[in-house]
């Protein structure tokens, strides 16, 4: 009768389009005749033991596959040890395994798309598992409460770690959540007080409330840039966490974030958070340095309540209002520092903060106070510092007149520059001075009034982008006081050089001088350059030296503005055939002179006499006797105005004819077998002819009398 019914109820599949539960082999199916699925159906019994679920079964003649495991198909069988699911399965469905607490071993196939709502909570010996990349959704709770299992691989195909999905794992030692995952969703982690290490994806946005609460075990954290909000409680109680590095790309910190990690030494939060929500540090009793960005408007309630170790408080002045209990009960407070922006400090605020000896508050304005937030404080034995000119005011206004005294302070900041120019593309570094002298946070912000113009760093360098102008202005975090620069930004700039042609001698030097234009450029620095090295250098001041005989190009650069002169510098000497001789009066001798470099297209010369009475000289160098004494004769190269120069001594007795050359009227004849020339020379024979050019010996050459070096020289 039974199996009529079931043939009956087969038959009618088709035309019911539903489906109907039926017994195979100790295992409940859902068979739809339209798909010719069929679905693990809810459990009417207890299994025990080992259960392996086939890619298909038939019945009456009709094959179902086996495709999905339906919500609570093996709930609450708890002595259920292994499953083998089929390659067909696509979908294990909510509470598919819930509270399977003896089940230790299983597989999941790469078929699976998709696991559901509480699939496997509680299957407490569940010590590993592979999750394929098959696997695009786990859902909330999916993996909650599995306290056995030690580690976990998410697949990539996950971009979302579902609420709850791995809550009270508390033996999970390791997670690799991949870069996949762009949201891990409230409670995802909690309780999972084994895990030591999480690397959080650079993909993830927001870590949302109670993510990783009561991760005790958790030593370490760095937050990737991509979060931009820390929920509530996401760290909740954390108490292993030494350090947390908190990005810039972070704007808001929720209540309790961070409460009760109790080993956090450190905290930085950064500029770019704007709130600090109630008890965000609240029982952080390790923490002994807290550093609040200057973008903070608010501190919450209890934000540090219980915060023991805290020695001091920096506030900055984008504070505008302290909450409630704020800093109650840190009890080795012993300095507090509050910006010129808060207007309003809530009750108890410093309660029990028994250590306070000094306040400072650069608020022009007292702020207001709901009630006395120093309660317990013993501020009779505390100094506070106000501003010069609030003195009055502070003294006149409870709770704060109850200090022991009230010192004013005078609140300023001062540039190292007030006016600058740049060349765009050039950089600048200003430095600011803060007054008072001994404010422990030097902290400052910078804003430019035109970043199209001139834009500048969090350290105070200002880069020029295009010509025109603009103000930089330099704010104290703390006191609010501000200082100004005025920049101009200009396009092109100018060298000038006092020389653009110089001549030197060899070993001789000369020194170049740079004007820059505009004249109030920041950077008046240069550099300088020589074309050739070999012929001539230069120094960094512009000193140019002659090294060898030649034409080199010295070129000068600005650094601010990149602009550049150069000047043509050439190396060279004249030399005269002889350096000194003497002459009779009325008789000649002829010179010759020799021009260096021997590069030069221009090789004349000009011949001068220092005394026309003593001695005179023609165009072509030749010397004649006026009367006895000593002239200088001087022969100058017209191309590099470089000079030579010899000495002539005219004797009394005259001559009855003269004779051009005539050796035997001049003296100073050394009598060598070589000169003693250090470099290469010239020789010439007393006709002015030259008969060598750059030897260094006489060899080869007939006894007799040359002139080298401007001397007579004798071979023999």
């Amino acid at each position: 009768m039974k199996k009529s019914l079931f043939t009956i109820l087969l038959a009618l599949l088709p035309l019911l389009a539903s489906a109907d539960a039926v017994k195979i082999n100790s295992i409940y199916y859902n068979l739809n005749s339209t798909t010719k699925q069929a679905e693990v159906t809810s459990n009417p019994n207890y299994y025990k033991g080992k259960v392996t679920i086939p890619k298909t079964v038939t019945y009456q003649s009709v094959k179902y596959s086996v495709t999905s495991i339906g919500s609570g198909a093996f709930e609450d069988c708890g002595d259920l040890t292994s499953v083998t699911i089929p390659s067909s399965i696509t979908t294990i469905n909510s509470f598919a395994f819930f509270k399977c607490t003896s089940l230790s071993s299983l597989t999941i196939p790469n078929s699976v798309t998709s696991i559901g709502y509480s699939s496997f909570t509680g299957c407490s010996s569940l010590t590993s598992l592979i999750i394929p990349n098959s696997v695009t959704l786990i859902d909330s709770y999916a993996f909650s409460s599995c306290s056995g299992l030690t580690s976990l691989t998410i697949p990539n195909g996950i971009t979302t770690i579902s609420f709850g999905a791995f809550q009270n794992c508390s033996g999970l030692i390791s997670v690799d959540i991949p870069n996949s995952v762009t949201s891990i969703k409230p409670y995802a982690f909690k309780g999972c007080s084994s895990l030591s290490s999480i690397a959080i994806p650079t993909g993830v946005t927001t870590i949302e409330a109670n993510a990783f609460q009561n991760c005790s075990s958790l030593t370490s954290l760095i937050i990737p840039n991509s979060v931009v909000s820390i929920g509530s409680y996401a760290f909740d109680r954390c108490t292993g966490l030494t350090s947390v590095t908190i990005p810039t790309s972070v704007t808001s910190i929720g209540g309790y974030a961070f409460y009760g990690c109790s080993s956090l030494t450190s905290m930085t939060i950064p500029n770019s958070v704007t709130n600090l929500g109630k008890y965000v540090f609240c029982s952080c009793s390790g923490l002994t340095s807290v550093t609040i960005g200057n973008k903070v408007t608010s501190i919450g309630d209890y934000a540090f309540y219980g915060c023991s170790n805290l020695t001091s408080i920096t506030i900055p002045n984008s504070v505008t209002s302290i909450g409630e209990w704020a800093f109650w009960a840190c009890m080795k407070l012993s300095s507090v520092v509050i910006g010129s922006g808060v207007t309003s400090i809530g009750g108890s605020a410093f309660n029990d903060c028994i250590k306070l000896t000094e306040f400072h508050c650069f608020a022009k304005n007292v702020p207001e106070t709901e009630s006395n937030p120093f309660n317990g404080s013993i501020t009779q034995n505390a100094i506070l510092y106000v501003p010069k000119g609030s003195m009055d005011a502070y003294n006149e206004a409870a709770p704060w007149s109850g200090f022991k005294d009230i010192v004013g302070v005078t609140v300023k900041v001062a540039l190292n520059k007030t006016k600058v120019t740049l060349e765009k593309g050039k950089t600048v570094t200003l430095k600011p001075t803060l007054s008072p002298t001994d404010l422990s946070d030097k902290r400052v912000s910078w804003k430019s009034s035109n970043t199209k113009v001139a834009s500048v760093s969090s350290s105070g360098k200002v880069t020029g982008k295009k010509a025109g102008t603009a103000t930089i202005t330099c704010t104290s975090v703390v006191t609010g006081a501000k200082a100004t620069c005025k920049v101009t930004i200009i396009i092109n700039g100018t060298v000038t050089l006092n020389k653009t042609e110089a001549f030197i001698q060899k070993g001789k030097t000369v020194t170049l001088k740079a004007t820059l234009t505009p004249t109030d450029l920041e950077d008046k620095s240069v550099t300088w350059t020589s074309s050739d090295t070999k012929i001539a250098t230069v120094s960094s001041s512009g000193k140019v030296k002659g090294v060898k005989y030649g034409t080199a190009t010295i070129t000068c650069t600005s650094v601010a503005t990149g602009a550049t002169a150069t000047c043509k510098v050439t190396v060279g000497k004249v030399i005269i055939s002889m350096s000194e001789f003497t002459l009779k009066r009325s008789r000649t001798t002829v010179l010759t002179a020799t021009v260096y470099p021997s590069s030069l297209t221009d090789k004349s010369v000009t011949w001068t006499s220092s005394d026309t009475k003593i001695a005179t000289v023609t165009s072509e160098g030749k010397v004649k006797g006026i009367k006895a004494g000593t002239a200088t004769i001087t022969c100058t190269s017209v191309a590099t105005g470089l000079s030579g120069t010899c000495t002539v001594t005219v004797l009394s007795t005259s001559g009855g004819r003269s004779v051009e050359g005539d050796d035997d009227d001049t003296t100073g004849i050394e009598t060598i077998e070589a000169p003693a020339a250090i470099e290469p020379f010239d020789v010439y024979d007393l006709s002015g002819r030259e008969v060598r050019h750059q030897v260094t010996s006489l060899d080869g050459l007939p006894d007799g009398i040359y002139i080298v070096n401007g001397k007579k020289m004798l071979k023999k």
